[in-house]
């Protein structure tokens, strides 16, 4: 073992030698040593958040959005999307006022993609009678150039969840106003629907009361309507009231005839009256000549105490006479005014028989008043069953409307996805960051042999081991790959901020995957000389291509997912992403280990395929002219 060991020492240092020898070939070899660790670099910082500098790609806005009345409320979807993108910031947006210019911009390259807004885009939208009515015109161009054509195709997904977030926010604030509305309303029914039973119930209560008052009614409408037809029956008839208004006028004018004879009488009286007062002067006169001519005077003389009481009866009688023109004077206004209100009373009595007869006609029949308490009671039972259909509607009637919580904003995008991140990565750079490195190992590795001469032996080596040949060559080449590693692993956490998981083994993967992609091209040009360093860059081609660095390896074709897991790339770019983000559960000395063993066949197989270039050691020189 110790002379195995030494002859792997002679080759290295003899290899070594050259690097004391030539400062140019050690400087080459230092820039080989950072040419891995820049390339890293210059291609991590150019992708490391492309999501950060969205906001200089041109984009142009063209809004002619018309807006429409929907429901009384005037809605334009068009302003409010221009604003909110606008106000985003997450591209260069700016606004257009004609769509024909927008796709001139695009296609001369000035702008990334123009969006254009329809005229009848709130009219198609807003009433959302059929899906994708309100069309959102997206203009882009593949051929200037494809990354941005795909920011476009992938914001006009974000662009169409955007606006049917607007649309779905105003279609649930009309839904909340309508259902505050609705709640109102039920409110208010609930309310009436209360009054209304306790109405009818009163109204019930009522009515079982006013029946009974409607029975008595009914009673005394009976007796009363037997009252009025006996009046009726008793009722003085027209022919009776005109009889006795003709009485009253032969009264008067009776009365009158009576007044005549006693201004007659009077007139007779006065005319007795002065008769007997005549007879009485005669007699008076008569007994002066008795004292003279007895015999002649006899006959006269015993007329004169008759003529005396005829005289004095005259006086009463003209007294009694003038008290009964007086009376008769007063019995005849008396009657006048009998007569005039005779007249009246018959007119009433004739107009209250009139009403009589009418009121005894309407008064209802007896077995229209005995159907009265049932009507009565039919009416109980109704308003009952009526209560009763308002009580089943009062409970059948919801406690409220319904109306949904919360806002309309929050109804309209009430879900968000809940994001749980195993293995979290910062930033799109550091995503890129093992296929990367892995890249930049390979790639320094193929400048390693470049710059090594790992063909050529010194003749006095000849003699080792081929195992030792093979490890002696290498030592030197894996030296310059660990400071590959270091510089990387420098550039990544100290001139880019990587932050990793697990340091030490990061490190160790880097290390490991440098020297397997070492050994792994060492073997190529071991075997096929020169093309050997052709077949390591087309190797890496294809590792990048089915590596699965960059895209899940489901989304390549068949061929490449066939040699995905025969590829020493792919099991580097699994061990750095384990030891960098925790990733396959932390799993990272499993694909290490497979990196580790590949690495360690493809040096041993290096060892025995091939044959070495013998160069005396003064002619022992670098590969490069240098």
């Amino acid at each position: 073992m110790q002379q195995f060991l030494s002859s792997v020492w002679r080759i290295a240092a003899s290899d070594a030698g050259l690097l004391r020898r030539y400062r140019r070939y050690a400087l080459a070899v230092l820039v080989i040593a950072i040419v891995p660790a820049l390339y890293a670099l210059i291609y991590l910082t150019s992708v490391w958040d492309p999501n950060a500098n969205t906001h200089a790609l041109p984009v142009a806005i063209v809004n002619l959005d018309g807006g429409v009345q929907y429901r009384g409320h005037a809605v334009n979807v068009g302003a409010e999307l221009t604003r909110g993108l606008v106000a985003s910031s997450r591209f260069g947006f700016r606004t257009l006022a004609d769509a024909d210019s927008a796709r001139r911009a695009v296609r001369r390259g000035d702008l990334a993609f123009a969006i254009v807004i329809p005229k009848d885009f709130s009219a198609n939208a807003v009433p959302g009678v059929q899906p994708g009515a309100g069309k959102v015109t997206v203009i882009l161009s593949e051929g200037n150039n494809y990354a941005s054509a795909g920011f476009a195709r992938r914001f006009a997904e974000d662009l169409g969840h955007q606006a049917n977030e607007i649309l779905n926010e105003q279609r649930w604030a009309q839904v909340l106003e309508v259902a505050d509305g609705s709640g109102r309303s039920l409110q208010n029914l609930r309310h009436g629907i209360e009054q209304l039973r306790a109405g009818l119930q009163a109204l019930e209560s009522d009515l079982v009361r006013r029946n009974g008052e409607v029975a008595q009614l009914g009673a005394g409408v009976r007796q009363a309507g037997a009252e009025l037809r006996r009046i009726e029956e008793a009722w003085p008839s027209e022919a009776d009231l005109k009889q006795l208004r003709s009485g009253a006028q032969r009264l008067v004018a009776r009365q009158r005839e009576v007044t005549q004879g006693i201004e007659q009488m009077r007139g007779a009286a006065a005319r007795m009256g002065d008769g007997a007062t005549v007879l009485q002067a005669h007699a008076l006169s008569s007994d002066g000549l008795a004292n003279d001519t007895v015999a002649a005077s006899a006959p006269l003389t015993s007329l004169a105490p008759g003529a005396v009481e005829l005289v004095s009866g005259k006086t009463q009688l003209q007294e009694g006479l003038a008290a009964a023109s007086e009376s008769n004077t007063r019995l005849g206004l008396g009657l006048g005014r009998f007569d005039a209100r005779l007249g009246k009373l018959v007119d009433g009595v004739a107009v209250a028989g009139d009403a009589v007869h009418a009121v005894a006609g309407r008064l209802p029949q007896p077995a229209a008043l005995d159907a009265m308490p049932a009507s009565g009671k039919a009416l109980v039972d109704a308003t009952n069953r009526l209560r009763f259909g308002v009580e089943m509607a009062k409970a059948v009637l919801p406690p409220e409307a319904g109306k949904p919580d919360g806002s309309a904003r929050g109804l309209a995008d009430s879900v968000e996805p809940a994001i749980e991140v195993l293995a979290p990565v910062a930033n799109n750079g550091s995503a890129f960051v093992p296929n990367m490195v892995a890249m930049a190992l390979w790639l320094g590795a193929v400048m390693i042999v470049y710059v090594f001469a790992m063909q050529t032996l010194v003749q006095e080596q000849a003699g080792a081991p081929r195992l030792a040949r093979a490890l002696g060559k290498f030592l030197l080449p894996a030296a310059t790959a660990a400071v590959q590693v270091l510089l990387i692993l420098l550039t990544l956490v100290l001139g880019l901020g990587v932050v990793t998981t697990d340091l030490p083994s990061f490190a160790v993967t880097m290390l490991v995957s440098a020297w397997a992609f070492l050994a792994i091209v060492h073997l190529l040009v071991r075997a096929f000389g020169e093309a050997g360093k052709l077949l390591a860059v087309l190797l890496l081609t294809l590792q990048l291509a089915a590596g699965g660095g960059v895209l899940p390896i489901e989304l390549s074709g068949g061929l490449f997912q066939s040699l995905h897991a025969w590829l020493p790339f792919t099991w580097a770019v699994r061990a750095l992403r384990a030891s960098l983000f925790g990733a396959f559960d932390n799993g990272w000395w499993q694909a290490w280990g497979v990196v580790a063993a590949v690495g360690a066949m493809a040096l041993l197989a290096a060892a025995f395929v091939g044959q070495w270039k013998l160069v005396p050691q003064a002619q022992h020189r670098p590969p490069l002219d240098v």
